[in-house]
């Protein structure tokens, strides 16, 4: 059987075969061959400024945008300068990024297999890490390699807290409603109550800037429902602080409302810096 092609370093023959024709044979010097092909000239690969790279580096603190966003790892990696848009001239600050030499190579490949990280994905994890380099919290606790597994399970806690005080729709109630005379149903209470009971190490948040801010919440919660017990009473099934207080002993009527409504101001601010700040922290 005859190879299609046949090459010799002198001369070159190249024999063109077609099944049931005959063999047509050309003899080609290999300066014939090739001095007909110009060469194509290789683009050079323009690499970031200095300035644009040392920014990159400066602002992550040589961090991995993908191994702090999907693991909670802070660690000083090994790495490249990516360009996130995947255009290597385009070398602008925004489009720059330190990543680990996994999620680099992650991140510039094209697969059908799976989902891919996206420009705009990336670039959202990469603000949050400026935040927290700019801040001087990647070299606190959270920097630790058992940050990662801590991260899971704090976003547990924050998902159970959460969860309890949209769906009862406590938060809510407390926001909008005036204790001033206005009788309320109890039950409205009912996320604030549960989370109020919630004790042990199992409901504690292991960052220890989160824990603090939880412990806020639970000790404005647990005062919240004090002076209501105490200054609320039953009228057909609901609570009110007594009407007649409000003509018969206004001064006291209207030093409980005003403890009321700061303690539910407090709860709500509480809870509103415990959500913004995890939220910040772990990417819930």
């Amino acid at each position: 059987m005859l190879t299609p092609k046949q090459l010799t370093l002198g001369a070159m023959t190249v024999i063109i075969c077609h099944h049931r024709r005959s063999l047509l044979e050309f003899h080609l010097t290999s300066k014939q061959l090739f001095g007909q092909v110009p060469r194509v000239a290789k683009k050079s690969r323009k690499k970031p400024s200095k300035a644009a790279e040392e920014s990159a580096l400066a602002k992550s603190a040589r961090r991995c945008a993908l191994c702090f966003a999907l693991k909670g790892d802070l660690r000083e990696k090994i790495g490249q300068i990516a360009h996130i848009d995947g255009n290597r001239a385009n070398s602008v600050p925004g489009n720059l990024a330190w990543m680990c030499l996994e999620h680099h190579s992650s991140f510039d490949s094209i697969t059908s297999q799976h989902k891919n990280y996206t420009k705009a994905e990336v670039k959202r994890y990469l603000a949050a890490l400026y935040r927290i380099v700019a801040d001087g919290k990647h070299l606190s606790i959270s920097a630790s390699p058992q940050f990662g597994r801590g991260v899971s399970a704090d976003r547990k806690i924050l998902e159970s807290i959460s969860d309890l005080m949209v769906e009862s729709g406590s938060i809510e109630f407390v926001r909008r409603n005036n204790f001033a005379g206005w009788s309320f149903d109890w039950s409205s209470l009912r996320g604030i109550e549960e989370f109020a009971a919630r004790g042990g190490p199992e409901n504690e948040f292991i960052d220890p800037e989160l824990e603090e801010l939880r412990k806020t919440l639970h000790d404005s919660c647990r005062q919240l429902l004090s002076i209501l017990a105490t200054n609320t009473f039953p009228i057909r099934d609901r609570q009110s602080v007594p009407d007649d207080w409000e003509t018969d002993q206004p001064e006291r009527f209207w030093k409980v409302v005003s403890e009321i409504d700061a303690m539910t101001d407090k709860v709500c601010c509480s809870y509103d810096d415990l959500i913004r700040n995890a939220r910040k922290r772990l990417l819930a």
